[in-house]
């Protein structure tokens, strides 16, 4: 894929400068709503496949958990994301300790590790908040 190049049209620029601009991570869904603010000739299709290419090419970063949309990142050097498990927020942090599981992760394996991906799973604080106002309404309304 380096050095391997693809025709930069006016779409794929669009879509590639949102997820860049973006200051969150967006899903297609999100991206192609913005880009069709500015684009409303832009079809679905194009974003998605534009936003997969991108990804090929290490332009972007796509994210991806389980059964949930992909996520896309215009920050492509590495670093690390934590995602809340109630609401989906999905920020980056940069963990300079995750550095050590790539090696570790070579050694067990006999691999020639490249590139590694940390995400760290929880509950953000406005999510805790609200369990515990949910919990504390909740046991006031029963009583």
């Amino acid at each position: 894929m380096p050095g391997e190049r693809f025709r930069n049209t006016t779409q794929r620029a669009e879509v590639l400068e949102e997820v860049r601009r973006s200051e969150g991570h967006l899903t297609a869904g999100e991206i192609f709503e913005r880009v069709r603010r500015r684009d409303p000739r832009i079809a679905y299709g194009t974003v998605y496949r534009t936003l997969h290419l991108l990804a090929k090419h290490g332009l972007i970063q796509e994210l991806t958990f389980a059964d949930q949309a992909s996520r896309y990142d215009g920050r492509v050097e590495r670093h690390d994301h934590v995602h809340c498990l109630g609401c989906g927020v999905l920020l980056d942090v940069d963990v300079p300790v995750a550095l050590i599981a790539r090696h570790v992760a070579a050694e067990q394996s006999g691999f020639d590790v490249t590139s590694h991906h940390t995400v760290f799973a929880g509950v953000c604080p406005g999510c805790r908040s609200a369990e515990r106002i949910h919990v504390q309404g909740g046991a006031g309304a029963s009583a």
